[in-house]
């Protein structure tokens, strides 16, 4: 589909109805958010940092994060003639700026409320460093040890191993195809899904087992806390109060109140 207007972005990313109408009203309430010119600086991935610094200054108040998110949403229009320009699907455009609409939808149904938080991370997208390729999001990277690619697990990914190898295989040719200088890079995972810990809350057979068999741990941080975001809707409240909705969040509550831990950890792919 192509895009004339906001309204036809945000029907393409399938975004919830709430955000629609708010981002409706915020015509009236908020016109800056539709008016500001859109800043380079966010397309460029050496410089976005500094490009969302200055249109956070300039939106100002911004408790709920929607100004940025209508802002960010007019930039991923112009992303989307980059896309054309390179001559990558518009399946993968579409697929790529769900993020959007994605935590959008999560937030509310955690917490009910209408709220962006993540305009910190959409630079990667907009900079055309991060696709979502089927299941899983793939991000380029370059340090001095060289050229990396980076795989996150969106929350409605398919992490079965048919989904997964599919994902990974769509990857691998698509960096070949447009990002040649990528094609045959170390792949990376940076997530609670490989902490070893896991072993001792989920059985072998489980997607998520069978996920992080695939790297090779190089680094665990044993003491983090940052897996309870992504498992529990409120990870603020007390470990007693941790729902046990799923037999993961049951044995991981376990775990936790018998003064165990999960944590985190980095992988790279296996070859």
């Amino acid at each position: 589909m192509g895009m004339e207007c906001l309204d036809d972005f945000f029907i393409g990313i399938q975004l919830c109805a709430e955000g629609r109408a708010t981002a409706g009203f915020m015509r009236q309430s908020s016109p800056e958010a539709f008016r500001l010119p859109l800043n380079e600086a966010l397309f460029d991935h050496k410089r976005y940092e500094t490009g969302l610094k200055e249109v956070k200054s300039v939106l100002g108040a911004d408790e709920d994060g929607m100004k940025l998110f209508v802002y960010l949403s007019r930039c991923a229009m112009q992303t989307y003639r980059h896309y054309e320009e390179k001559g990558i699907e518009e399946a993968v455009y579409w697929d790529t700026m769900k993020f959007l609409s994605r935590f959008i939808a999560d937030d509310l149904r955690k917490s009910g409320k209408l709220v962006f938080r993540w305009g910190w991370w959409f630079p990667r997208q907009l900079s055309m460093r991060e696709f979502r390729l089927g299941a899983l999001e793939y991000e380029m990277s370059e340090d001095a040890n060289g050229k990396k690619i980076f795989l996150h697990i969106p929350s409605d990914a398919d992490l079965s191993e048919r989904s997964v190898s599919h994902s990974i295989g769509a990857a691998k040719s698509f960096f070949e195809k447009y990002y040649p200088d990528f094609a045959g890079a170390d792949m990376y995972c940076d997530s609670w899904m490989l902490a070893p810990a896991l072993r001792e809350v989920l059985p072998e057979s489980s997607n998520i087992m069978n996920f992080r068999r695939r790297f090779e741990v190089i680094r665990v941080n044993e003491d983090s806390k940052a897996f309870l975001e992504w498992i529990y809707p409120d990870p603020s409240v007390s470990y007693s109060m941790l729902p046990e909705t799923t037999s993961l969040q049951r044995n991981v509550k376990s775990r936790l109140l018998s003064g165990g831990k999960i944590g985190w950890a980095l992988g790279r792919m296996k070859k």
